[in-house]
């Protein structure tokens, strides 16, 4: 499992890093052809468009998968342990909730856009939303096993969880 896991990660963070470069090497070329030859790429702004969108909610995948989103933790690690657990539970339902209605909306925005193209490239719109599918989707899953971890095999514990024997004096 964790070799799967290593495997996913690692194809993960690649495909980040070409898109990445990608993005800035199709920016930088346009910029030099724009200002040595006086033209340059029509197409190019509109693909560096897409590939940000999709840089974008890769890298909130990445950020989910390292618990490195933004969080308030000042009452959660404050309490003891089972109530870390059960607000940990909330927490990350409340988050699977506003990502369920996240889903939602791109696939309403989907149907809408099903037959928009961008100008210059050709490529749908639906690919925009298709990012936030992917990255919704993977973001639920994750969250989910996260969860899972934590409360049920006190594994891959938040930073904010309080060691073992501490909570147990606090019960």
């Amino acid at each position: 499992m964790n070799k799967i896991l290593k495997v996913l990660n690692h194809l993960l963070n690649s495909v980040i890093m070409i898109i990445l470069v990608s993005m800035v090497s199709l920016v930088f070329f346009n910029v030099v052809l724009r200002y040595v030859f006086d033209s340059g790429i029509t197409w190019s702004e509109e693909l560096a468009r897409y590939l940000f969108v999709w840089v974008v909610f890769l890298g909130a995948v990445v950020a989910t998968k390292e618990k490195g989103h933004l969080g308030v933790d000042l009452l959660v690690g404050a309490v003891a342990r089972k109530y870390q657990k059960l607000l940990y539970v909330v927490s990350n339902a409340i988050v699977v909730f506003v990502l369920t209605l996240f889903l939602d909306g791109l696939f309403k925005m989907m149907a809408l856009n099903k037959m928009v193209s961008g100008p210059a490239t050709g490529i749908p719109e639906v690919v925009f939303y298709l990012a936030g599918v992917v990255a919704a989707s993977l973001m639920i899953i994750i969250t989910s096993i996260q969860t899972i971890r934590f409360v049920f095999l006190d594994q891959d514990k938040p930073n904010w969880a309080k060691p073992r024997n501490e909570w147990e004096e606090t019960k």
